[in-house]
């Protein structure tokens, strides 16, 4: 399967992207964040959202009733260039009447270890910790943590901006 996009210079540090089929998105580098998503931010939306698919169809798939769910994610980068992410931190949360704790660690575990094309290809080079808030109907929410570390002695693999 091939996918391919179109970037186009605006000025300065601005670029417009395009799909085949119209969509397209704005990019700036990061200093000039706020005015459009930086490469680096959209690199946590797509392992964000990947993992998000998965969980959700994991979880649909074991009948789990999901009435939320969350993904929060922050990237920690190296001060020097090139500035990669060598940590990111992924919080989930989710509730549901009768959810159960094994069945969301599962998806979890499942989507980054298996499913996630986005941490596939970040697997051997940053390290992720993983939070993930389960509330069960009227119970008090619990929370749980583990922490995916890189292969050692793998390459980062960077972006730059």
């Amino acid at each position: 399967m091939q996918v391919s996009v179109k970037l186009e210079h605006v000025e300065a540090m601005k670029f417009n992207v395009k799909l085949p089929d119209g969509r397209g998105i704005e990019l700036n580098s990061a200093d000039q964040m706020g005015q459009a998503f930086s490469p680096m931010e959209l690199l946590l939306v797509a392992l964000a959202g990947c993992t998000a698919m998965d969980v959700q169809w994991i979880l649909d798939r074991q009948r789990q009733k999901v009435d939320r769910l969350e993904i929060s994610a922050r990237g920690t980068r190296r001060d020097d260039d090139p500035r990669y992410y060598e940590t990111i931190d992924l919080q989930y949360t989710l509730s549901g009447l009768k959810i159960r704790k094994d069945a969301v660690e599962r998806a979890i575990r499942l989507s980054l270890e298996k499913y996630c094309s986005v941490r596939a290809m970040l697997k051997d080079s940053v390290k992720l910790n993983i939070t993930y808030t389960v509330a069960n109907g009227s119970e008090p929410e619990q929370k749980y943590t583990y922490t995916v570390t890189p292969t050692p002695g793998s390459q980062p693999i960077c972006c730059g901006l």
